[in-house]
């Protein structure tokens, strides 16, 4: 087992002692799901408006920030349950594990 492989595991198991309720929560809806939703919220009206700042926020943005918010939030608990399965497969099983 190489150093990088060792740390990625000990990584894993401090991650994995808060449980898989955290790991989605916190990796998965706010790390993946939140993050992702405002960015792809920001370049929709970005590619909409171009450089037009002040055209960002009118006209019903409340409801499509809440509608990119809540699809990407659903996503992450997605998100976060597949990857704490990957990552507990590949902890249990000696193999890499990924975050």
């Amino acid at each position: 087992m190489n150093e990088r492989h060792t740390k990625a595991k000990e990584k894993w198991s401090k991650i994995r002692e808060k449980g898989r309720t955290h790991y989605i929560l916190y990796y998965g809806v706010l790390g993946w799901g939140l993050s992702t939703g405002l960015l792809f919220f920001l370049l929709g009206e970005g590619m909409e408006h171009k450089l037009t700042f002040e055209d960002y926020f009118t006209r019903g943005w409340a409801l499509e920030l809440a509608i990119a918010i809540g699809s990407f939030l659903l996503g992450g608990l997605l998100f976060g349950y597949t990857m704490w399965g990957l990552n507990e497969g590949n902890y249990t099983n000696g193999g890499e594990v990924t975050k």
